[in-house]
């Protein structure tokens, strides 16, 4: 019975404490030709239609789309009961990929936002996050439950007992409660940038980000592999995009190897950071892997040219797409594609701007600068977060479109309309200027009628 099923990795067919009151805070197959307008939609219309496909492998455990959606609506009805409010803030802080993706469902069905928590993080790095969200629940395993004992209410989701009170409820009629303007995530920042100590995205911002992935680099419906614990600013991503296109979230049974176990019957993709591929790369497994992916997506960074004459020297027949992501670092800015056939062109440092973002280059006053000039990289739009936390003042800036990002970057256009960069900025966070069009708002964005 599903109230006697754990998340717990001794299950061989796996699918993955009361919630204190939360006071609301301001601040290759058949799918739709067009992709819900929201994350948990797009991934309960997958679930709809096949049910038994595999949304996560992680080593020899499995959780299918049907498990999944199941037991996500079960916990978000508790979740609602348990006192969550629109766009309450929720912890998700797991130890594994499959309970990661349960909770994270069932934030978004009861209408919060997901603060996404790698199971490393410990002490300090927590303290910040439950400074910068305000949020008073967490959704967690055993192995970390015990760091938040004393900060906030726990629900651990591999423990019998969670589930079996869950499970004696009934659904909550009002479910799904997320809406497509409406803050999905709160991704805090390592370290203040202008003063932001986090960065808000909605649904439309996942979904223009994920509909020009799968324009540029093709369906994952072969799955997405991915060598990071949960909830990393590159496993969201390649998690989502697996999940847009059926496919399967593949997470070896080690994070620092390349093999899965099993490894996946097609070839897949594989999503990394650059710095992190880098050292894969000097990895044998790599290139002895029976399966290597059809293509290898980077986002982060400006990718080094010593990681990409590695990556044709151990995978010549694999594509790379190289994506700078700045601010949160899931939301890629520019992309640019190396392929086996011309994996160097004429200025291989150059990018162009993805859908949905605007990139410019400005001077220290804010002012953009000539084609040619070197600046720092600046970027706006509706495919990047729509709002920050200023930590210094727990205030929240929104607009209806993403406020100025700054990203830390030096960067000068071409004259083909490619942006070149050039290295890390030399004027510090504080003394950047704010953008002036951001005001106070409630971080809970007004719902559509």
């Amino acid at each position: 019975m599903v109230a006697q099923q754990t998340l717990s990795d001794q299950q061989t067919l796996s699918d993955g404490s009361r919630l204190g009151q939360v006071e609301p805070r301001p601040y290759r197959r058949r799918l739709p030709q067009t992709l819900p307008l929201t994350l948990d939609g797009m991934f309960t219309s997958i679930a709809r239609r096949f049910p038994m496909a595999r949304a996560v492998q992680e080593g020899q455990h499995h959780l299918s789309y049907g498990e999944a959606e199941t037991r996500a609506g079960q916990l978000a009805s508790a979740l609602v009961r348990g006192g969550v409010q629109l766009g309450d803030p929720v912890v998700v802080h797991c130890g594994d990929h499959r309970q990661a993706v349960v909770g994270q469902l069932a934030v978004l069905k009861a209408g919060g936002v997901c603060v996404p928590v790698p199971a490393a993080s410990r002490g300090a790095r927590l303290d910040r996050i439950i400074e910068v969200s305000g949020a008073q629940a967490v959704l967690c395993s055993t192995v970390t439950r015990p760091v938040w004992s004393y900060r906030c209410m726990s629900w651990v989701l591999d423990d019998p007992a969670t589930w079996s009170k869950i499970a004696a409820q009934r659904p909550d009629p009002a479910l799904p409660r997320s809406g497509h303007t409406e803050a999905a995530y709160l991704l805090v920042s390592d370290a203040d940038c202008q003063g932001v100590g986090g960065y808000l995205t909605d649904h439309r911002a996942w979904q223009l980000a994920l509909s020009a992935r799968i324009r540029r680099a093709g369906s994952a419906h072969d799955g997405v592999i991915v060598h990071h614990p949960p909830v990393r600013t590159t496993t969201l991503p390649a998690m989502w995009w697996a999940f847009a296109c059926g496919g399967t979230l593949h997470v070896p049974s080690r994070y620092d190897g390349f093999t899965c176990s099993p490894a996946p019957k097609r070839k897949a993709a594989a999503v990394f950071g650059p710095d992190e591929y880098g050292l894969l790369l000097q990895s044998p497994s790599l290139a002895s892997h029976p399966v290597p992916p059809r293509l290898t997506v980077l986002i982060g960074g400006p990718c080094p040219r010593t990681v990409i004459d590695r990556h044709f020297e151990v995978l010549p027949r694999a594509p790379l797409w190289v994506e700078f992501a700045a601010a949160d670092g899931t939301m890629p800015w520019t992309v640019r594609e190396f392929s086996p056939d011309n994996p160097w062109p004429e200025h291989p440092g150059a990018s162009r701007p993805v859908p949905g973002v605007h990139v410019q280059v400005v001077d220290p006053a804010g002012s953009p600068v000539p084609i040619g000039q070197t600046g720092e990289v600046h970027a706006t739009g509706p495919a990047l977060p729509y709002g920050s936390i200023r930590s210094a003042d727990g205030a929240c800036l929104a607009e209806d479109t993403a406020p100025v990002l700054a990203s830390g970057r030096l960067g000068r256009w071409r004259r083909d309309g490619t942006l070149e960069f050039c290295g890390p900025a030399s004027v510090p966070p504080a003394a950047r200027p704010r953008d002036p069009a951001s005001v106070p708002v409630p971080a809970a964005r007004p719902r559509n009628p």
